[in-house]
């Protein structure tokens, strides 16, 4: 019997929703498919039907981490944890200063004082960024969305002192952008005294994490702030949909469906877990953000969040929670998977307690040609 060619769409439409490993070894059957597979309506249909997965790091070695849900009833959630080649021209000198973060399905990781590698683990490709200047400190990673061509620039600072008088230096830091295509550092004259505690989160361009409200001392007030790499400014972007009762209440900040936030608020006291999601999608223009109370998780459970050396990170999936950080005694990495009916902690067998991770949408876009390649 003669084989019969499916239509091409027919073809996209299949292909978009099978796992990032299938499509992997799928590049290879033909130069049909491959160029499939790099089409770039291929990659956001993909985008669009890929599940996250949490990519975890310890000194030597690189995960990516694909959470199994069961599909309910009485079928226990699974992960599968895969090692991911990963020789970078660096190895990491000190994981509590080692950075990962993503950028418009980029992963960015941080080389203490080395560089920034740009990466996509599933293609194996990999661009390398090295400064000139080793004490710029890397922050977070976007790009002007005001031109159509994406540049990217890493926004960081540089720790300085200004004397005060002739006993007394205070510290501050200097903010800086450098440019990836230029590979130019420019030092920007903004003021700035709320310096983000944790990596700030990257969507459509812009900078975004959670600080407090200098200005309102009595009530706990928390804001969202963003870095905009179009106009290089700080800006407070909207006012959270909720206040801390506790000093010690946790806030975490997250993407949600691709294009919208997600906050997780942790009551110290009681460790009941609030979600909450913004109703319409976030594109950095300054319209008034509307907030859902998505769901409430009154579990006691998940260890206390408040001040993890290495992190927290989580998704949202079909009204669960599923949690990446250190366990509350050992600080052994563990995976929580946590919805109304069900809890369920999942150590990973590394038993490692320096850890890095964050998580990650698998797709096919090529490292952009203006950063120095490798090969992993």
């Amino acid at each position: 019997m003669a084989p019969v060619n499916l239509p091409w769409d027919l073809e996209e439409k299949i292909l978009s929703g099978l796992p990032p490993l299938y499509l992997v070894r799928f590049r290879a059957v033909s130069q049909h498919w491959n160029a499939l597979l790099n089409h770039k309506r291929f990659i956001n249909n993909h985008l669009a039907r890929v599940r996250p997965q949490i990519i975890f790091l310890t000194e030597s070695k690189v995960y990516s981490i694909d959470i199994d849900l069961g599909g309910g009833g009485d079928v226990d959630p699974t992960i599968e944890m895969r090692e991911i080649p990963s020789n970078f021209p660096y190895q990491a000198t000190d994981l509590t200063h080692t950075t990962i973060t993503t950028c418009d399905g980029f992963l960015f990781r941080d080389f203490w004082k080395q560089g920034v590698a740009i990466w996509n683990p599933w293609l194996r490709q990999v661009g390398w960024i090295e400064y000139v200047d080793k004490d710029f400190h890397f922050c977070g990673v976007g790009y002007d969305s005001s031109i159509p061509e994406k540049r990217y620039k890493i926004m960081g600072y540089f720790n300085c002192l200004r004397t005060v008088s002739n006993t007394y230096q205070v510290g501050y830091k200097k903010v800086a952008i450098y440019e990836c295509a230029s590979h130019a550092l420019k030092l920007l004259d903004v003021p700035f005294k709320q310096w983000p505690n944790t990596a700030p989160m990257s969507l459509n361009g812009n900078l975004y994490w959670v600080t407090s409200n200098l200005d309102d001392t009595h009530y706990h007030e928390y804001l969202i702030r963003s870095f905009d790499f179009s106009s290089e400014m700080f800006e407070t972007f909207c006012v959270l949909p909720c206040r801390k009762n506790h000093s010690r209440d946790e806030f975490v900040l997250a993407v949600y469906k691709r294009d919208r936030f997600s906050l997780l608020k942790q009551c110290y006291v009681t460790g009941e877990i609030e979600i909450w999601v913004t109703k319409n999608k976030i594109d950095g223009e300054k319209v008034e953000v509307e907030w859902l109370s998505f769901m409430t998780l009154p579990t006691s459970n998940l260890p206390k969040l408040i001040n993890k050396l290495c992190g927290v990170s989580y998704i949202i999936f079909d009204k669960t929670l599923i949690m990446c950080c250190g366990d509350e005694e050992t600080g052994a990495a563990c995976i929580y998977i946590v919805r109304e009916d069900m809890y369920k902690k999942i150590q990973i067998g590394l038993g490692t307690i320096r850890f890095s991770h964050c998580v990650y949408l698998p797709n096919f876009i090529s490292v952009p040609s203006e950063f120095r390649q490798l090969r992993v």
